[in-house]
């Protein structure tokens, strides 16, 4: 049996709502090796959010069996996330809000100004240490977000819609981007989108998730993952086809149920 390195069985989520139990997930089952990219896309309103909130550790209350490296998540462990806003703090400079996490973790100082300085200059941002996010572009701010959590050097990545506010260029640029820090580091990445395209980009296994209450409804092994040269070629664009049409047909399919 194989032993994976992120680990969902039987997940369910419950919030109270005006008095009423609303469920968000059920029965979610999801796995993904080391070292792997995996793409989740599904409806809005499906729990996607509250899936990465939960890989997180931001949300302890669950039923089912969740596992971060054998281990159940916990805040401030060898995870980091990245939000759909970048999550910068606007009054702190770019420095500032790289080194946000390793102050909290307490590293001294000298650590920090070594651990941030080599990696803004590995990200190209070292000219940027000292604006604050609204003196730079949106592909900038998303470099930046990305540093912040690549300081604290995790093992897995949670990426919640991290693109979604770019223009399709720089859309673009970034996901090459992250196809490149993925090269070098061989990080383990979970990613949410609602493109289909960047999916298919990125994603070497892409999970479909149901219309609410969120379940895995379709895992898809995508061998096109990464290939730059085949955007846009007849089998990248008959892959997303593929996807679309399955989503299509599904989510017709729930609502006219």
């Amino acid at each position: 049996m194989q032993d994976y390195f992120l680990s969902i069985k039987s997940l369910k989520v419950l919030y109270e709502q005006k008095g009423e139990t609303v469920t968000a997930l059920d029965s979610v089952n999801l796995s993904l090796n080391q070292g792997k990219r995996g793409v989740i896309i599904g409806p809005s309103g499906c729990g996607k959010s509250t899936l990465i909130s939960v890989l997180a550790g931001l949300n302890s209350n669950y039923s089912g069996e969740v596992l971060i490296d054998g281990r159940p998540p916990t805040i401030g462990g060898e995870t980091a996330m990245i939000l759909q806003d970048f999550g910068l703090l606007p009054w702190k400079t770019v420095w500032d809000n790289v080194v946000l996490g390793l102050k909290l973790r307490k590293r001294t100082t000298a650590e920090i100004n070594v651990a941030v300085a080599t990696l803004l200059e590995k990200l190209g941002l070292c000219s940027l240490a000292k604006r604050y996010p609204a003196q730079l572009s949106g592909g900038q701010r998303q470099r930046v977000a990305i540093a912040r959590a690549l300081v604290l050097e995790p093992r897995l990545l949670l990426m919640d819609e991290p693109f979604s506010s770019l223009d399709a260029l720089t859309r673009e640029e970034i996901q090459d981007f992250l196809l490149e820090i993925w090269e070098e580091t061989r990080l383990t990445i979970l990613l949410i989108t609602h493109n289909i395209e960047e999916a298919v980009f990125l994603g070497q296994k892409i999970f479909i998730m149901s219309s609410g209450p969120g379940h895995i409804q379709q895992e898809v092994e995508n061998g096109l993952a990464g290939a730059s040269h085949l955007r846009g070629k007849v089998q990248f664009l008959e892959m997303c086809s593929s996807l679309r049409s399955f989503l299509r047909g599904r989510y017709s399919d729930a609502a006219t149920a």
